[in-house]
């Protein structure tokens, strides 16, 4: 990939215009604007806003693949096709900096940062001169539009962290981390930039994400633009995930304190009401929008994420090129039991003759215009719950959250605090929990090197030691030949 068509890619998606509403925004752009109009009526600026959303949306980043990734690097997924086209050298670690999915989901993460800067730079420039304000924009509307966008700069930066990047827990940060790309390039002048450490780059996130919380809307006015668009609450959600992967577990409990109740049953006491969906299965079923899901990715039928990226095209047993569940002991398969509604969800399908069990979350295969999930309401609640039992050991509180998840599926799976022998047995008990509530979600492998901790091996593919090259992904080759200060992994 030349660095000029780097640049045009960014320049595309940035300038990308679409419908004016404050409702169409989870919809995809339809049309492309230059650059020198681009803050020229609140509709181009609110278009602009809309690509933003669109670029992330991509389905090779958070419109399915992004989690798949992360879901096939662990042990809980088994192949029906060795298609390398839908990441079986993910599956079976053996990508190289040349790999699809490693060179792609580098660029579409960049694209979208810089398509996040360009934004940034020209709301700020215009708000600065007047200019908002002569076409209607308002200093809310303003506040809300940076919000947006620092906060998704946030979410891009983590998210590539957790493929190409040594986990936080390793040496405290000190490994190499990204390239931090923030400013506006609209030439391949800068494209030299030197790897920023982990911890620099997990500032940068926490700084973005920082400053977009109290930029944003306390509530976005409807359930749709509460789940898509991102609002106080919503940050402060992320936030808890960030300072986990940090092990921060202080910063953990008080980010969860603005949005999680000090009893069950726990709910956000201000802004969007988050709770718990009263099933496991309708968080999955339309309109996708209940109080659960903190932030998705929205699709229609006329807004898909793209051939071999749609998350039923991973998990459906009607393609041929989904994962099954590998049912080996000590997989999330293996610890469901059969009344727990999250195994009820499975569907089935014959795999060479043998009947096997897939993630029934996502079930629209005919379409395949599921939601798919950045975060949901019972990852914040296990958060709160791992970091109380890190930070004040065992509390009935930290079992409460926990038993808000499990029982939701599973009533007759109640933990009291005589369950626990100590400490780690209720931490172990929290990294099953998010095994089997997460499946699909990419979220297990995650954990596993948030915890610096061996990938296990599935069927004839070893596990992956902390030690080796292959325990997380190669900087890209694209990368590497057009950025002289990039080093290797």
């Amino acid at each position: 990939m030349k660095n000029t068509y780097k640049i045009s890619l960014i320049l595309f998606l940035t300038l990308l215009v679409g419908a004016c509403s404050k409702d169409d925004l989870t919809l995809a752009p339809q049309t492309a604007l230059g650059e020198p109009n681009a803050f020229d009526t609140k509709e181009r600026i609110v278009g602009q806003v809309n690509g933003l959303y669109a670029s992330v949306k991509n389905g090779g980043f958070l419109g399915g693949r992004y989690y798949v990734y992360n879901d096939i690097r662990e042990e809980n997924f088994i192949p029906k096709s060795t298609n390398l086209v839908t990441n079986y050298a993910t599956w079976n670690h053996t990508v190289i900096g040349s790999t699809n999915e490693v060179q792609n989901l580098w660029g579409f993460v960049y694209a979208s940062v810089n398509a996040i800067n360009l934004f940034l730079t020209g709301l700020d420039a215009n708000y600065a001169s007047g200019k908002l304000a002569t076409v209607g924009v308002s200093d809310a509307e303003y506040n809300q539009y940076k919000g947006e966008a620092l906060a998704l700069r946030g979410i891009c930066y983590f998210s590539l962290l957790q493929l190409y990047a040594q986990p936080y827990n390793k040496d405290n940060g000190a490994s190499p981390g990204l390239p931090l790309r923030l400013l506006a390039e609209k030439t391949a002048a800068n494209n030299d930039l030197a790897r920023s450490s982990v911890a620099e780059t997990y500032a940068q996130i926490l700084s973005d994400l920082n400053a977009a919380e109290p930029l944003l809307a306390t509530n976005n006015g409807s359930a749709l633009l509460n789940v898509t668009r991102l609002h106080k609450n919503s940050v402060a959600a992320y936030k808890t995930r960030v300072y986990l992967h940090m092990s921060n577990w202080a910063s953990v409990k008080s980010e969860a304190a603005k949005i999680v109740s000090a009893t069950a049953p726990f709910t956000a006491p201000s802004g969007v009401a988050f709770r718990l969906n009263t099933t496991f299965a309708g968080i999955w079923a339309t309109p996708y929008t209940s109080t659960e899901s903190v932030f998705s990715m929205p699709f229609t039928s006329t807004n898909l994420p793209g051939t071999q990226n749609g998350l039923a095209h991973y998990h459906h047993p009607s393609s041929s090129e989904s994962y099954f569940l590998n049912k080996e002991p000590g997989t999330a398969y293996a610890m469901l039991v059969a009344a727990d509604a999250r195994k009820v969800l499975f569907q089935t399908g014959t795999v060479s003759g043998n009947t096997e069990y897939f993630v029934g979350k996502w079930q629209n295969y005919t379409v395949q215009a599921d939601y798919a999930p950045v975060i949901r309401y019972a990852e914040v609640l296990l958060n709160y719950a791992e970091a109380i039992a890190k930070s004040d050991g065992l509390t009935q509180q930290a079992v409460d959250l926990l038993n808000a998840v499990r029982t939701r599926s599973f009533p007759a799976g109640t933990y009291t605090l005589a369950s626990f022998a100590d400490v780690s047995a209720f931490l172990t008990a929290v990294m099953n929990e998010r095994s089997m509530e997460f499946l699909g979600e990419g979220i297990r492998n995650m954990d596993i090197l948030r915890t610096y901790q061996t990938i296990p091996g599935k069927q004839s593919i070893p596990a992956v030691p902390t030690t080796s090259k292959s325990y997380i992904w190669p900087i890209p080759d694209s990368e590497i030949s057009t950025n002289k200060l990039m080093t290797v992994n």
